[in-house]
């Protein structure tokens, strides 16, 4: 790739959502809202072209050369003036530089493209809203942060990236800040992102400081490329963060990795991401569907050679992930906010994500990752055109009726819920699929972690065609809902284009003329993560195929027959079983488990200091230092007499003792 070409390209990338914010931010709000429209959406696909640009530029380079880092500018050059075991040449040297690459391209492509369709529609959602130019200001920053995360070449600018994110999240989701529910919602993600951001910043610290070159010699840099090459593995490896299954390495690997959960909402951090949803739809379908909460499945991607020297960090990562997935299908089953439904969704369809790139199978996870951003997306957005119509009523039991009054949504709807459910040929079949195939040959615990996966499919299914029973079938059952119409054409249109893409995309992986060794994704992706340890056989590949396929389409059945039919009572399991029933609809009681445990002791802390120490020793420890310099001040008062000849005799006196105390240092 040509390096002068990819910098231009590069800073076209991240130039054009930048200047959009900082064009609109300037301006607090006085630009008109016709330039707004404009400027909000166009910088994103602009950016969108010029990633496409860089992708065709690199197709046209061999494998081996689709990779080229750039600098910007050399922004940190520190000196760690040696020490033990550190040359004295040694020193920070931290610039700003941009990795492009597969790995980053494709990052890229969804964060610009799915991005770029989401303003889009956000145009006609946002065309009544006070703050229109706030909101596109906000979504325009929040492009520019996750480029910087993902395009970043060092440690200190991903970490930056990392955290411009979780400020610009916050500010989305708690965009509407009269609702004390949206601020509230706003600061439980910003705080959670933080306890992860801990996780990555010491992790980089302890990376910065253990790792050693062929020499053994500590190299103290925080540039990704020298990282990776010096961790292994490869011909090369030499153990630069200690031996494989060290403590050192697992120890990075799972501060890694919290960091990861925190970003992608796996437990125990995942409470923030069903009560995101305060925000505007938009901002769930960009932050929660298309790039942010994907942002810690790209973190363990990227760093892979890390997990791949620490088994027990990329265990506990496919345990955590498979566990969160079916935790979040279970409580998804029972909820009645159409976007909170969503919303669970892609916490498992996240945690499947996880669970791939924990076990190795990192191309299947992203390609998870590429089709679950075009039909989640899709899924959000057909969600706020039923909203929108609605006059902001999420909860499906009011909806009903709406296929005939919405038809295009409706097919839009169905047609994500097919994908996101795994039916053939929609595009979640083709990547679901891979992924629980190859989780099936490299995954922990086999075949039990793969029995998890598959039972996912079956909730899956039942929990997105419930919603689609419930809100598009039957009658209406509220006056919002006999009078909802269809969306406008700038809502509708971002819509069908994401529906053609759910239906498609999958097949991008699909080597027509079946010479390939590996899947097309693999070998996109295969000069940055390599290809799979190993693969299942034909027999148990395609065993395991027919049994995804076949407990998904059971899922539906189950939704068509108590939803769709009602030839099973919607109240079975409340009515038999009422404790898994509760045990879903209160989410596992997650909220409340932290409110007692951590919740409620610092308030009781911070009310029992507020009332016993304040009072008693804060308020009497600043009341002495008040009285003392009350009572100083008054002393030195009676100094100023305001006669000459007083001040003559105290100059002349501190004279004198200025010139004795000179004459004594001088003997």
């Amino acid at each position: 790739m040509n390096p002068q070409l990819t910098l231009v390209l590069s800073a076209t990338v991240l130039g054009l959502p930048t200047a959009s914010f900082a064009v609109n931010a300037i301006t607090a709000g006085r630009l008109p809202r016709r330039v707004v429209t404009y400027l909000g959406p166009g910088s994103v696909l602009g950016a969108f072209v010029a990633t496409l640009v860089l992708l065709a530029t690199m197709l046209a380079q061999s494998p081996s050369h689709r990779g080229v880092t750039v600098t910007f500018w050399s922004w940190l050059n520190a000196s760690t003036g040696g020490g033990s075991g550190v040359s004295a040449h040694s020193g920070l040297s931290a610039a700003f530089s941009v990795r492009i690459d597969p790995l980053a391209i494709l990052m890229m492509l969804v964060i610009t493209g799915i991005g770029g369709l989401i303003h889009v529609y956000s145009v006609g959602y946002m065309a009544d809203d006070a703050s229109f130019n706030r909101f596109f200001a906000l979504m325009n920053l929040f492009i520019t942060s996750m480029l910087v995360l993902v395009m970043s070449n060092s440690l200190v600018f991903l970490i930056i990236g990392w955290a411009m994110v979780a400020f610009a999240s916050y500010a989305l989701i708690a965009f509407w800040y009269q609702r004390p529910s949206a601020v509230a919602a706003g600061r439980k993600a910003f705080i959670t992102q933080v306890i992860g951001d801990v996780g990555l910043v010491l992790a980089a610290f302890l990376i910065f400081l253990n790792l050693r070159g062929p020499s053994g010699r500590l190299l103290h840099t925080v540039d990704l490329q020298t990282i990776f090459a010096n961790v292994g593995p490869g011909a090369h490896f030499h153990g630069g963060l200690g031996p494989v299954g060290g403590g050192m390495v697992t120890t990075i690997g799972i501060l890694l990795f919290l960091g990861a959960a925190a970003k992608s909402a796996q437990w125990p951090l995942h409470t923030w991401l069903p009560d995101a949803m305060e925000g505007p739809t938009p901002v769930s379908a960009l932050i929660h569907a298309a790039t942010m909460v994907t942002a810690g499945v790209y973190l363990v991607a990227r760093f892979h050679p890390v997990f791949q020297q620490a088994p027990v960090a990329a265990g506990l990562v496919a345990v955590v992930g498979i566990g969160t997935a079916l935790m979040a299908a279970i409580i998804g089953c029972t909820q009645f906010d159409i976007k909170r439904v969503i919303a669970y969704s892609t916490m498992s369809q996240i945690g499947l994500m996880i669970f791939a790139v924990g076990v190795g199978a990192y191309s299947a996870g992203m390609f998870q990752f590429f089709t679950h951003a075009c039909f989640k997306a899709l899924l959000f957005l057909a969600a706020g055109n039923v909203i929108h119509a609605l006059h902001d009523d999420q909860d499906i039991r009011v909806m009903g009726g709406l296929r005939r009054r919405m038809r295009w949504t409706f097919l839009a709807f169905t047609t994500g819920s097919l994908a996101l459910a795994g039916i053939p040929i929609f595009a979640g079949f083709f990547s679901k699929e891979e992924l629980l195939g190859q989780g099936l040959a490299l995954g922990p615990a086999v075949p039990w972690l793969w029995v998890i996966g598959v039972s996912v499919n079956v909730l899956t299914s039942f929990y997105i065609f419930r919603v689609v029973w419930v809100a598009f079938t039957g009658d209406p059952r509220s006056t919002n809902a006999e009078h909802a119409h269809e969306a406008p054409a700038v809502m509708l249109f971002p819509v069908l284009i994401l529906a053609g893409l759910s239906t498609v995309v999958g097949f991008l992986n699909i080597d027509f003329a079946g010479f390939a060794p590996v899947t097309v994704f693999q070998a996109f992706l295969q000069p940055v993560v390599g290809v799979p340890a190993a693969q299942a056989s034909h027999l148990v590949d395609g065993l395991a195929l027919l049994a995804g396929v076949l407990l998904s389409l059971a899922g539906l059945g189950v939704a068509w027959a108590v939803y769709g039919r009602q030839v099973m009572s919607r109240e079975w399991i409340p009515q038999r079983l009422p404790w898994l029933y509760q045990l879903s609809f209160r989410k596992f009681y997650w909220d409340e488990v932290y409110g007692v445990a951590l919740v409620t002791p610092v308030l009781a802390l911070a009310t029992g200091v507020r009332r016993v120490l304040e009072p008693g020793v804060f308020d009497s420890a600043v009341g002495g230092v008040r009285d003392a310099v009350s009572q100083l001040s008054a002393d030195l008062r009676t100094f100023q007499t305001g006669f000459l000849k007083d001040y003559a005799l105290w100059f002349f006196f501190f004279a004198v003792l200025g010139v004795v105390l000179m004459g004594l240092r001088l003997t």
